[in-house]
């Protein structure tokens, strides 16, 4: 009778631990990061990538499900080091030993460790005992750096590096050199416009080309496998895409725009449609801000001829139509970090979307808009502080009961004062580790599903 019921406890408890492993392995928080503008510094031409390199190292470390990335990856022709700094990171460098008896359903799903040494298993496993690479999805939106091409460009580049490598060199201050300051600044603005009169159809071409060939054909095929399925496997010249994913049972819809491309009926037709499809919590991200009081804030959404500011009049009455059920948007291009939203007299959010930029991936960052920001049309939001560091956002997607979702959002980072000047590579990669990043920002939203 006694060993019965030892045999009965064992089996209860068995169960009891299955059933537990079950909850933790399936049904369990969502957990993404959120960054982009990852390009090098263009006044001091440091080596590309290196303060990117430092910042992914980190997130790394952090363990999420999957990265969401807004765009300005490179700068100008380092996609090498861009896709370096990926594979080193996000794409399998590590290794993990399996279980012999576990069998795991395929990528999305795993078991979440606690710590460096317990990386989620991803991929699912190909064999008892056998080792995993560590692989963190990645969804890149395009951004206005991928698309700098043609002879026009690639002349003012030029000039524009030899104007940089003058300033740069080791020698004492001239009296010219305030002159060639104010040169560079000439040919930068040169640049934008010139990037800005490419015609629509060149852009959407080379936007395909540079998700689906530059970085799809170019990563580990074993890795890239969920992008080509979300986006290169479409019609030919879609630039956009949208996947779901589930937090703790709950289904939230994610979708990529391209915010380069504000009157291409066919991206705004398919995103209305998306919209129509899913009636659940969305996340959008894109490269473009609509809303900012930053530098771009003056230079592209006081433009009204800007694509900023086209994609702005376009899209954000979209965004902010709460039938829509849009709960976050991100962007970067902003190279600083920004919150905005509507608010009361407590500055307690009135209503969903709230608007997120996070352009600190490694790019020289910028501050507020020299000029009267309370100009910039805001339709209504307000940017709730402009943070000059270099940063992500830790998010987790959470639900009690399927029906309402929440979303924590931490931004960590390292804060830089621009009158002191920037950190050099080696000084960044002493700084930017996980110990000694700052709490910048730190932010709950709710949704709740129609009852």
């Amino acid at each position: 009778m006694r060993k019965q019921t030892k045999v009965f406890l064992l089996i209860i408890n068995v169960i009891i631990v299955l059933f537990l492993f079950s909850q933790e392995l399936y049904a369990r928080a969502l957990h993404f990061i959120a960054y982009g503008d990852t390009r090098r510094d263009i006044k001091t031409r440091e080596k590309p990538q290196i303060k990117h390199h430092a910042i992914a190292r980190v997130i790394r470390e952090k363990n999420p499900d999957f990265i969401l990335f807004s765009g300005d990856m490179i700068y100008y022709d380092e996609f090498e080091r861009f896709l370096e700094v990926i594979t080193n990171n996000y794409a399998g460098s590590k290794m993990i030993t399996a279980h012999p008896h576990l069998s795991l359903p395929p990528q999305g799903g795993g078991i979440q460790g606690d710590n460096e040494d317990s990386p989620p298993l991803v991929g699912g496993v190909r064999g008892g005992g056998e080792l995993l690479h560590k692989m963190i999805p990645l969804y890149p939106v395009i951004g206005n750096h991928e698309l700098i091409f043609g002879e026009k460009v690639d002349a003012i580049i030029k000039y524009l590096l030899e104007k940089i490598g003058v300033v740069n060199e080791p020698k004492e201050q001239v009296p010219s050199q305030s002159s060639l300051l104010s040169n560079i600044e000439t040919l930068k603005k040169k640049l934008y416009q010139e990037i800005e009169s490419i015609a629509e159809a060149k852009i959407k071409t080379r936007s395909r080309q540079v998700l689906c060939e530059e970085i799809c054909g170019k990563l580990d095929p074993a890795y890239i496998s969920y992008l080509k399925e979300a986006l290169c496997d479409t019609k030919d010249g879609q630039s956009w895409y949208s996947f779901v994913k589930e937090a703790d049972g709950l289904k939230i819809k994610f979708i990529a725009l391209n915010s380069s491309l504000p009157d291409d009926e066919d991206q705004f037709q398919w995103f209305l449609n998306e919209l129509k499809q899913f009636s659940g919590p969305k996340i959008i991200f894109e490269h473009y801000p609509p809303y900012s009081t930053g530098f771009h804030g003056c230079l592209d959404l006081m433009d009204n001829k800007s694509k900023a500011s086209r994609f702005r009049d376009r899209y954000a009455k979209i965004f902010n139509n709460a039938a829509n059920n849009i709960v976050l948007v991100i962007s970067g291009h902003e190279h600083n970090y920004q919150r905005i939203c509507r608010t009361d007299q407590t500055d307690s959010i009135q209503q969903l979307p709230v608007y997120i930029v996070s352009g600190g991936g490694g790019a020289e960052l910028t501050g507020e808009a020299e000029c009267d920001t309370s100009q910039i049309p805001m339709n209504g939001f307000r940017c709730l502080g402009l943070i000059t560091a270099y940063q992500f956002i830790d998010i987790v997607a959470d639900t009690d009961d399927k029906k309402n979702l929440t979303l924590t959002c931490k931004v960590l980072g390292l804060r830089c004062d621009l009158t002191r000047g920037l950190p050099d590579d080696d000084t960044f990669e002493r700084q930017f580790v996980k110990d000694r990043l700052e709490l910048i920002d730190d932010f709950t939203l709710s949704w709740q599903k129609e009852r």
